[in-house]
């Protein structure tokens, strides 16, 4: 194979999974994020700050590629479930400008370089923005739910140029973070909400991912995948 994939927000969960995927399948993997990556052979990194226009703008002008056939943007932040009493306009714009704006801005600066190669994306949502949330708070879930409308948004735009992107919603991920932050009996109680009673492991997830950044996938665009054990369903 010799196609790219480009990972913002890759150096941890969702997004480093998925890059090991795309790595061991292949893809010639490119993470960009603001830790650096620490020992992942046949990955390689560069800094990016989805915050400051400036740095994404450097990011695109320095990456390897002439182009980009596959992108994931898996940049985010959570925040713990509170009452809109308790909301924080400073706290709201953190998650904001990372989890919505951020992707706008990444897809702002990327899209010539897609266009190139008629290439494929997928956007990181969560299941949070579909149902309501018992752990995520609100500023999570409305600009998760914000990158549905960017994803159809763009769907329609790009389409000219065979430039398809789709949005997923995972739930929670077997993930080292998700065992250190979560107590095993909410996980527990979490898992008695999913039909198939289990929580997701990383290739649930980088699968799907796989396919619809694959060749294979030629007609799907302006979708929102559920990967959550139909949980959705229980919402």
């Amino acid at each position: 194979m010799n196609k790219n994939a480009i990972i913002i927000g890759g150096t941890s969960g969702i997004g480093l999974h998925t890059a090991r995927y795309l790595r061991d399948v292949g893809y010639k993997v490119l993470i960009g994020g603001r830790n650096a990556l620490e020992n992942e052979p046949g990955i390689d990194y560069l800094k990016i700050d989805v915050t400051n226009e400036s740095s994404i703008e450097e990011f695109f002008r320095s990456i390897p590629f002439q182009h980009i056939d596959s992108m994931i943007y898996a940049a985010g932040i959570t925040t713990i479930k509170k009452n809109i009493q308790d909301f924080d306009k400073t706290k709201y714009q953190k998650v904001h400008d990372v989890n919505l704006l951020g992707a706008i801005l990444t897809f702002k600066y990327a899209y010539n370089l897609l266009k190139k190669a008629k290439g494929r994306v997928v956007v990181v949502s969560s299941i949070a923005s579909r149902t309501y949330s018992k752990l995520s708070g609100f500023e999570y879930t409305v600009t998760k739910a914000g990158l549905s409308g960017l994803v159809r948004q763009l769907a329609i735009e790009w389409a000219n140029d065979t430039v398809l992107i789709n949005t997923i919603f995972p739930s929670m991920v077997e993930t080292p973070m998700l065992s250190e932050n979560v107590a095993s009996s909410v996980l527990e109680s979490i898992k008695g909400e999913i039909p198939l009673r289990r929580i997701a492991n990383p290739k649930d997830i980088a699968s799907v991912i796989e396919f619809l950044i694959s060749d294979k996938n030629t007609y799907i665009t302006g979708s929102g995948i559920d990967i959550n054990g139909g949980q959705f369903l229980s919402g």
